[in-house]
Parts: structure tokens; C-alpha cells; sequence
């Protein structure tokens, strides 16, 4: 019980900070598409940066099912 709920803070922490350089790395690919200026190779870089921390958000996202789930499957 106890190691279960030092694994959830832990994760829930994690997931927290996660989410905020996500959300941080979102914002700095669209201002980097704003200045952009038309050149490819910037455009690019910035919807990568965007695809990048979108994909970070879903796989946080899942991870942070995944451990509940076998939380649950271990205490049972």
C-alpha cells in the first residue's frame, strides 16, 4: 500500500512536469512557426517540435495508465 502510493506520486510528479515542458515545447513550435518567415526548413523544424511534444504528452499520458492499470493487477 504503501510503496503504491510513493509509485503514484512519483508518477503523478513526473506526469506534471512532463506535461508543462510540453506545453512549454508547444508554445516555443508555434513561435518558432510564426517567425518562420516562409523558409521551409524553419517551418519544418517548428511542426516538428510540435509533433514531438504532442507525441510526448500521449505517451506520458499512456504510461501513466499503463502503471495504474498494473497497480491495480499487483494489490489485487
Amino acid at each position: 500500500e504503501r510503496i503504491q502510493n510513493i509509485v503514484k506520486m512519483v508518477i503523478n510528479i513526473f506526469s506534471v512536469i512532463v506535461g508543462v515542458v510540453a506545453v512549454i515545447m508547444i508554445i516555443w513550435g508555434g513561435f518558432k512557426y510564426i517567425t518562420s518567415g516562409g523558409d521551409s526548413g524553419n517551418i519544418t523544424s517548428a511542426k516538428n517540435t510540435i509533433i514531438y511534444a504532442i507525441i510526448g504528452l500521449v505517451i506520458v499520458a499512456l504510461a501513466q495508465f499503463f502503471v495504474q492499470f498494473v497497480l491495480e493487477q499487483v494489490v489485487e
